[in-house]
């Protein structure tokens, strides 16, 4: 049968989800913890010399698991309904455009990405919120439908109207975990007051380069024995205002020159050394319950000799199930970054990212004609075998699990 096409063509500049405002599953607790988890971590402070402050944590209450968070035969759905749960779109302006109503109706998208040029007053961005999620039921999703961006704190959040202010990540972690986990609560209550289910925070990555073009101080510290705890604090006040949280970048950003919203950095890590450093940061935030983990445009050869960038590589991918015991959702940064559109088309990345292992593929260009191609191309790799439909129900449960642990107003 013949694809009907988008009623219309919007094609807008691409929007970073990491820009600043203009005005600006979680796992089963039975994981195996990286070198003890936040024991682990402790210990590891201990022996780095670091204070008692830096490493002590807040009580962090396990959350159940996706699987469990899950009815029995919630899946397994036909191939659209799948592949749209599996995809996070953007769009333009601040109203619910035609070609963003088709992907949700039609394609049965199930997360639609905020960038900051999306967002406006609390008001406004409640009766979008409300709008999104009607559009859900109409489309009939299994789970409400997720609205979710980026808010970390400082210059690196959408939202400045019903959301207290946050300074940076470094600033807030100086303060020292209880303070984070106090301050991402707020946030988070802020944030699901006007419909937001997901926050793509906290930043686990180590700033170690001053050349790092790209994480700055959105990292909370160096070294895992002060970010770990840390992070897991943030996941934590997270929880507790009710928003997912979204440890964020796998395998690891701050170590390198760059940016990839430019350009692919190679970091040239092996893998030892990154089992002593990102792993056991963002090991600490998959200890605390995280639902989402964000894999990003990196390339890291000590970790996959080809030299495919991190997000694209089903062995780099893999390691969050194998190494860390990840059982949640594996979200991928914004594929309409410009380091990964030097190199392929948005339909070609949703695709390679497919293959790869991601469970959420946030297209996030702002175009919903092309993020249809996006979807469509998706499908062609399934249909043409080069990702197996169970994959693909799979991936699709989880992230389904995930939206119904936090429904919204609106949804």
């Amino acid at each position: 049968m013949a694809r009907r096409e988008p009623p219309c063509l919007e094609r807008v500049t691409a929007e970073s989800l990491d820009s600043p405002a203009v005005a600006s599953a979680p796992v089963p607790r039975s994981r195996r913890r990286l070198g003890g988890g936040l024991l682990g971590v402790a210990l590891l402070a201990a022996a780095c010399g670091s204070s008692p402050a830096a490493v002590a944590t807040p009580a962090i209450s396990p959350r159940p698991s996706p699987a469990a968070s899950m009815a029995p035969g919630a899946g397994p759905f036909d191939l659209t309904m799948a592949l749209g749960q599996m995809v996070g779109v953007a769009f333009s302006g601040r109203e619910v455009t035609p070609g963003l109503r088709h992907l949700i109706v039609d394609d049965k998208v199930g997360t639609v990405v905020l960038l900051p040029s999306n967002v406006g007053d609390a008001a406004g961005l409640r009766h979008l919120a409300a709008e999104l999620g009607a559009l859900g039921r109409e489309a009939g999703l299994p789970a409400p439908l997720l609205i979710c961006l980026n808010q970390e704190g400082g210059q690196a959040s959408a939202v400045v109207d019903g959301v207290p202010p946050m300074p940076s990540a470094a600033s807030l972690g100086a303060r020292g975990p209880a303070a984070v986990r106090e301050a991402m609560a707020a946030t988070a209550r802020g944030l699901r007051s006007l419909g937001v289910g997901l926050d793509l925070a906290p930043v686990s990555d180590l700033r170690t380069n001053p050349a790092d073009g790209v994480i700055g101080d959105r990292a909370y510290g160096s070294t895992p024995a002060v970010v770990g705890p840390l992070v897991a604090a943030a996941v934590a006040g997270l929880h507790d205002g009710g928003v997912g949280s979204t440890v964020k970048h796998f395998p690891g950003l701050g170590g390198q020159a760059g940016d990839p919203h430019k350009a692919l950095p190679t970091d040239p890590m092996t893998e030892p050394q990154w089992l002593a450093t990102h792993a056991r940061a963002i090991g600490a935030g998959i200890d605390a319950g995280t639902d989402a983990v964000m894999t990003t445009e990196l390339v890291v050869p000590g970790l996959d000799p080809t030299g495919t960038p991190a997000i694209f590589s089903r062995p780099v991918v893999s390691m969050l199930r194998d190494r860390l015991h990840f059982g949640g959702v594996i979200i991928t940064d914004s594929l309409s970054m410009g380091g990964i559109q030097a190199r392929m088309t948005v339909p070609e990345a949703a695709v390679a990212a497919l293959e790869a292992g991601n469970d959420l593929m946030l297209l996030s260009n702002g175009d919903p004609a092309y993020e249809a191609q996006a979807v469509e191309a998706m499908r062609g790799a399934v249909d043409a075998g080069r990702v197996s439909t169970a994959a693909v129900r799979a991936s699709a449960d989880r992230v389904v699990a995930l939206r119904k642990r936090y429904p919204v107003i609106g949804g």
